[in-house]
């Protein structure tokens, strides 16, 4: 087995597998072309809802986009994990409800689990998927296929934590440009304001290197502050209550340290009160973009520290630095919608530094049910 010694700069590698794996030229192809599938289909031209679904990452990335889908092709879309969806949700359905199903494998039971049920009620499904053999992609009516080739740069007891990072980011990508075009379809946005939308994505995508590189000290100094940690949180609201779920992810698989995602306003009204018993023990991540919720996340902060927490502060906004105990400056301009392509970058260097110093072989950690649980489970095929 390979390894690395632990101050090891893991910045370059992650932005080089985001930058390399992903096939970027085809998942755009891919997602317009989806987009005039779907919207050239007799049963989604009057569609009124959508249902987004996944579970594990293909859920936090289908949950950090719904903002922006939202307002780019004016239609009601919720999220759901899928076995909400498929055991509590499907038997509600009506002829206005779409599915868009996201497995990364393309393998998820429950996930294509959604879309038998969701065929039951004749409701018409897209499958975003990594996988056009899985059975995912062979049950959807509609495929989205964003393709993302293996990571070999990296030792090979740690790739596949990149190698997931680079799916991650496509998923997110695939999602977004599906929605961009469907909303030109829809005329609800028009053609320069995918370009200005397209070319914030690119630009960001192609940034997670340098954004790294900027912070990667910092990661270092919060790990080595902290190196047996049991518990950390990571709060977000809008389009980063899915980066939330994300980051806190990744230090369950990668260490594993206990992380716990939260709402940003959620975590006043609850955990707040473990912050007062535990105080600088309390470690608490704010991903906190410019844009809507800046102001609470700020006065977030502040009771942080009056109670005698940790805060971890994630920002683009300059104005916002050295107020909070670790800063994380993301040094990119970009619109809110789209911030959770980057905000996920300092947790990701976190997990892979934290892992090393604890000299945790493989990240991510390997499952010991050859994904029993995930993947060969039982389908249920009743409506219920």
């Amino acid at each position: 087995m390979q390894s690395l010694e632990y101050k090891t700069l893991y910045a370059d590698l992650l932005g080089k597998a985001i930058s390399d794996c992903p096939d970027w030229t085809n998942i755009k192809k891919n997602a317009r072309e989806t987009a005039v599938k779907f919207d050239s289909d007799y049963r989604t031209t009057q569609c009124k809802r959508v249902f987004i679904v996944g579970s594990g990452d293909s859920l936090f990335a289908a949950r950090s986009v719904v903002p922006a889908l939202r307002r780019w092709t004016g239609l009601y879309i919720e999220d759901r994990t899928s076995i909400e969806f498929s055991r509590y949700e499907v038997g509600l359905l009506g002829r206005d409800d779409v599915l868009l199903a996201v497995s990364n494998s393309g393998s998820s039971t429950r996930t294509r689990e959604c879309i038998i049920l969701a065929k039951k009620r004749k409701i018409p499904t897209v499958g975003i998927t990594g996988s056009l053999e899985g059975p995912l992609a062979k049950s959807a009516d509609f495929v989205l296929h964003r393709p993302v080739k293996e990571f070999n740069l990296a030792p090979e007891d740690i790739r596949r934590g990149f190698l997931h990072a680079a799916e991650y980011c496509a998923t997110l990508y695939a999602l977004y440009v599906f929605g961009l075009n469907l909303g030109l379809i829809r005329g609800i946005i028009n053609s320069e304001q995918i370009e200005k939308y397209e070319s914030n994505l690119r630009e960001a995508l192609a940034s997670i290197g340098k954004i790294g590189n900027a912070i990667e000290k910092s990661v270092i100094d919060f790990v080595d502050q902290y190196p047996t940690l049991e518990n950390i949180w990571v709060i977000g609201a809008g389009p980063n209550r899915g980066t939330a779920e994300y980051a806190a992810a990744k230090f369950h698989e990668q260490i594993p340290i206990n992380g716990v995602p939260q709402d940003l306003e959620e975590w006043a009204h609850l955990q707040y009160f473990l912050t007062l018993d535990w105080k600088e023990k309390s470690v608490i991540i704010i991903l906190a973009p410019e844009g809507k919720v800046l102001d609470r996340s700020m006065e977030i902060l502040t009771g942080i520290e009056n109670a005698n927490g940790t805060s971890v502060l994630v920002t683009n906004s300059s104005n916002s630095l050295n107020r909070s105990n670790w800063d994380f400056p993301i040094l990119f301009q970009i619109d809110e919608l789209l911030t959770p392509v980057i905000f996920h970058i300092p947790s990701q260097l976190m997990a892979f530094h934290w892992a090393r110093k604890r000299y945790v072989r493989p990240t991510p950690l390997r499952r010991l049910d050859n994904f029993w649980l995930i993947r060969k489970g039982q389908i249920c095929d009743s409506i219920y």
